[in-house]
Order: structure tokens, then sequence, then C-alpha cells
């Protein structure tokens, strides 16, 4: 069965970094994307036009933000 018109569905995308695959939601209609519960980045780590990361590279990412000034903040809902 086919999702309403107004649904996107959740694409699989692929990971810059690893490779792995994942399902990305950023793009679905109504949008909800695994990522929006996690810590955002601080824009001095995010790529100008970069690509999502799977979950476990953006967990990675995250972590190595912890204790550097500027880290990661707590606010979700931005892009990663």
């Amino acid at each position: 069965m086919n999702p309403p018109a107004s649904q996107a569905p959740v694409k699989s995308a692929r990971c810059p970094r690893c490779g792995n695959a994942f399902d990305c939601g950023r793009h679905a209609a109504p949008p909800g994307c695994w990522c929006a519960a996690m810590p955002s980045l601080p824009a001095n780590r995010l790529e100008a036009g970069g690509r999502c990361l799977c979950p476990e590279c953006l967990a990675a990412e995250i972590a190595a933000t912890q204790g550097l000034p500027g880290g990661a903040s707590t606010k979700a809902g931005e892009d990663h």
C-alpha cells in the first residue's frame, strides 16, 4: 500500500563517512527523523551542503564535540 500523496516516505541514505545505509526522515512529510532527538552539532562541525550521517557516525561526531569550546548543545531539530 502506498502512503497518501501528502506523506513522503522515509528515504534510504548512505553515510558519507562510513558508507553504511540508513533511514533518513529529513525530507519525509511530515518531517520526523531519528536525528531530531539527538543533540545538535555546533555550527563549526557542520559542512555546508553536507549529507546526513548514519546514527553511529553522528553519535561519534557528537561525542567528539563534548568538552570542546562551543560543544554540542541539547537543542534538537537542527540538520545533522
